[in-house]
C-alpha cells in the first residue's frame, strides 16, 4: 500500500505560498503570492493575518459544494503571513468536497484530482486529470499541465476512494505550507530527488496482470484469470474497486474463427483510465 498523508515537494520554484487544510470529506488549499520589497497594500486593500485566519479555517459557503473558487478578500495584501518575510498577497482559495455537485467519473477509484492555479496566479477549480485527458490518453504530468495552462499546486492521490484524511497529497511549493485546522503534514521530499519524466504518479496506482502465459485452443473457451498489483512494489492490490473487473477475478474468451498463431489482446480499463493492463493471449 502507498504511504498516505499530506506531503510537502519543497524547493519547486514557485513565487507563492500556501496554506492547506486536509478533512476527511475536504480539502483545501489558499494561495499567496510573496510581495516585491516595498510592498504597502494590494488590489483588495490590507488583511492582517489573524483576520483572515478565521475565514480560511471555515468552508466556503457554497451550497452546492461543486467546487467554485472562493475569492472573497482575494487580492488582500497581508503583510504579516507566516514565513513570508516581506508580506503576501493572497489570490483566493480552491476547495474539494467528497459529497455535493460533480461528474459521474470525477471521483471515481483511479482517480487523480489536481488543484492548480492559472496563469493570474489565481487557484482554479479542482479537476480529475484522467478523466478531463481520457480522450487524449495524456500520461505524463507535464503535458498535462501544458495543454490546460496550469501550474500545479496540490495533488490527491486516489487508486481508491477513500476519506481524503487517508488518502495520499502532495503540495508543491517553495516552502512548507501553512496547516490549517491542526492539519497534519507527513513529510517533506525535496522537488530535486523526483524525477522529471512526469511519472512521479504512476508508483501510487496499480496495474492489471494476467497468466505469464495465456493461451486458448483454436474454437475453444477458457477463463483467464485477473488479479491488481501495484505498480511500487508488486504486492498484490486486496481491494474490490469500480473498475471492469474487482481485485481480482476473471473473463472469458473464446476463439471462434481464429487459427493456431493467432493472437488475442484484451485491454483492462477503468471508466476513463485505459492503460490498466493488456492480457495477450496466443491461440493454440
Amino acid at each position: 500500500m502507498i504511504e498516505t498523508g499530506l506531503y510537502a515537494i519543497t524547493n519547486c520554484g514557485v513565487p507563492r505560498h500556501y496554506a492547506v487544510d486536509v478533512k476527511p470529506d475536504y480539502v483545501s488549499i489558499a494561495v499567496f503570492e510573496f510581495a516585491n520589497p516595498g510592498t504597502a497594500t494590494g488590489m483588495g486593500g490590507v488583511m492582517l493575518w489573524a483576520d483572515l485566519l478565521p475565514h480560511l479555517e471555515a468552508r466556503p459557503a457554497f451550497g452546492n459544494q461543486a467546487g467554485f473558487v472562493d475569492m472573497a478578500h482575494n487580492e488582500c495584501f497581508v503583510p504579516d503571513l507566516p514565513d513570508a518575510p516581506m508580506g503576501a498577497i493572497y489570490k483566493g482559495r480552491s476547495g474539494l468536497f467528497a459529497t455535493g455537485m460533480r461528474g459521474h467519473d470525477e471521483i471515481v477509484d483511479h482517480a487523480l484530482i489536481d488543484m492548480a492555479v492559472g496563469a493570474d496566479g489565481r487557484p482554479l477549480s479542482w479537476r480529475n486529470r484522467f478523466a478531463r485527458s481520457a480522450r487524449e490518453k495524456i500520461d505524463t504530468s507535464f503535458r498535462y499541465r501544458a495543454l490546460e495552462g496550469i501550474s500545479n499546486a496540490l495533488v490527491v492521490f486516489l487508486p481508491l476512494v477513500v476519506p481524503f484524511d487517508q488518502a495520499r497529497i502532495e503540495v508543491l511549493c517553495q516552502i512548507p505550507p501553512i496547516l490549517l485546522n491542526s492539519t497534519v503534514q507527513a513529510g517533506t521530499i525535496d522537488d530535486v530527488a523526483i524525477p522529471k519524466d512526469g511519472l512521479w504518479y504512476k508508483q501510487f496506482y496499480f496495474h492489471a496482470l494476467g497468466p505469464e502465459a495465456a493461451t486458448v485452443p483454436a474454437g475453444g473457451r477458457v477463463d483467464v484469470p485477473v488479479a491488481l498489483s501495484w505498480n511500487a512494489d508488486g504486492s498484490a492490490f486486496a481491494h474490490a474497486i469500480a473498475l471492469k473487473l474487482d481485485g481480482t477475478g476473471s473473463f472469458a474468451i473464446e476463439a471462434l474463427g481464429l487459427s493456431p498463431g493467432d493472437r488475442i489482446a484484451v485491454k483492462l480499463n477503468t471508466e476513463h483510465y485505459t492503460a490498466i493492463g493488456k492480457i495477450v493471449l496466443e491461440v493454440v
